[in-house]
């Protein structure tokens, strides 16, 4: 079944929508809107939330969005905005799928969700030999997050030297959060393993994968790998003005 895809844009948040139906765009666009909303109005009131590189403390009654971002970026040491791209994709494609839609992904700036009810392809970019790879998604992988960071491509902030990191896990905060921590970890090849060891031993990691020059380490209980010959991988990439490629 081929999937329907948009590419919408809100304010600094540009995404790729994928699902069943045309129709299915809605919810997950409107979510996006109203997220983002909650996140600006609580950044108001709170400006050290979109400042900190550590994690916040936050009071009982803040929005899940917030409690969510917080709790995460406790879990790995990093600040709570490490969290949004992911979060934020997760809640608009179970939007789509509380709608009906039986396939729904959600990419926003590299990090991902998915709801696969047939197989999907998701390749990887690392401006690396290993472009050529992929994660092949099925039913029972998913729901699952696939979140990546890198300390030379796109806009997010990395305190490493790694060419991709990707952690995969049910929670997309947490996701977000751990790839973040982990590209920040690698800053040589020999940093890989201890580096993946770290990660997956927080609660809620499925697994990792992490790329530093001519190496690759993988952890814990990933998707099925292979080869694909996408020529246009680095066009698809979503990117803004932001992105160095």
């Amino acid at each position: 079944m081929k999937l329907k895809i948009t590419e919408k844009i809100f304010k600094q948040t540009r995404v790729k929508i994928l699902c069943d139906e045309e129709k299915y765009f809605k919810f997950a666009f409107d979510e996006i809107i109203r997220q983002r909303e909650i996140l600006e109005n609580y950044v108001k009131e709170n400006p050290i939330f979109l400042e900190s590189l550590e994690p916040v403390a936050f009071d009982r009654g803040v929005p899940e969005i917030v409690k969510r971002m917080c709790s995460a970026s406790e879990m790995f040491d990093v600040g709570p905005m490490a969290a949004v791209a992911g979060v934020i994709a997760e809640l608009s494609c179970m939007k789509m799928v509380e709608a009906g839609a039986k396939n729904a992904i959600v990419e926003n700036g590299g990090d991902i969700y998915a709801v696969a009810n047939n197989q999907i392809t998701i390749a990887m970019f690392s401006n690396t030999r290993f472009d050529n790879l992929a994660f092949v998604l099925r039913k029972d992988n998913t729901p699952v997050s696939i979140c990546s960071s890198s300390s030379f491509l796109g806009h997010s902030l990395s305190l490493g030297e790694c060419d991709l990191a990707v952690v995969f896990s049910k929670d997309a905060a947490l996701a977000d959060c751990g790839a973040t921590k982990l590209g920040n970890m690698v800053k040589k090849e020999e940093d890989i393993k201890k580096s993946l060891d770290c990660i997956m031993a927080v609660k809620g990691v499925l697994g990792a994968m992490a790329i530093k020059n001519e190496k690759i380490g993988m952890i814990g209980k990933l998707p099925e790998i292979t080869f694909h010959k996408d020529a246009w991988l680095k066009e698809k990439i979503t990117k803004d003005e932001l992105y160095l490629l």
